[in-house]
C-alpha cells in the first residue's frame, strides 16, 4: 500500500506492506522522493481594523467619590458581585481608605475602601444583596 504523507510541508510517498501474524519484522522504511507539493492558492489579506485603545486600569477596591448634595460623597459598587459584609455603621466617622464593604465578585473577595473622610449618613446595601456595577452603597456626609 501507499500513501503520500505530508510532514512540515513536504510530501513523501510511503510504501507500506503488511506483515502476517509471525512473519519476522524487518524495519526498513522506503520512501521515494518528495513528491511535488501542490500550488497553495492563498486568498488576499484584508488588514484587521485598527483595535481600540486599552482603557486604564483601576483599582476595583477604591470607587470614586461621587458628589450627591454638597458635601455629600457616595462609594459605589466597583463592579457586580454580592454583598458579604458592612464594615460601618451609620454615624460612624472613616476616613480616606477605610474598609466600609466585604464584595464577593467572582468568587474573590474585595475590599471596599473609602475614597474620602466623612461621616455615615446611609448605608444602602446589607450583607447578602447583590449589587451592580455604579450601585451606590454608603452614602458619606
Amino acid at each position: 500500500m501507499k500513501y503520500r504523507v505530508t510532514v512540515d510541508g513536504t510530501s513523501y510517498t510511503v510504501e507500506v506492506e503488511e506483515l502476517g501474524a509471525g512473519a519476522p519484522l524487518a524495519v526498513a522504511p522506503v520512501i521515494s522522493a518528495p513528491a511535488p507539493a501542490a500550488p497553495v492558492v492563498s486568498a488576499p489579506v484584508v488588514p484587521a481594523p485598527a483595535a481600540p485603545a486599552p482603557a486604564e486600569p483601576t483599582a476595583p477596591a477604591a470607587a470614586a467619590p461621587v458628589p450627591v448634595a454638597a458635601g455629600t460623597y457616595t462609594i459605589d459598587s466597583p463592579m457586580p458581585g454580592k454583598i458579604l459584609d458592612v464594615k460601618v455603621a451609620v454615624g460612624d466617622s472613616v476616613n480616606s481608605g477605610d474598609l466600609v464593604v466585604m464584595l464577593e465578585a467572582m468568587k474573590m473577595e474585595n475590599e471596599i475602601v473609602a475614597a474620602v473622610s466623612g461621616k455615615v449618613t446611609q448605608i444602602r446595601v446589607k450583607s447578602g444583596d447583590s449589587v451592580n456595577t455604579g450601585d451606590v452603597m454608603i452614602v458619606l456626609g
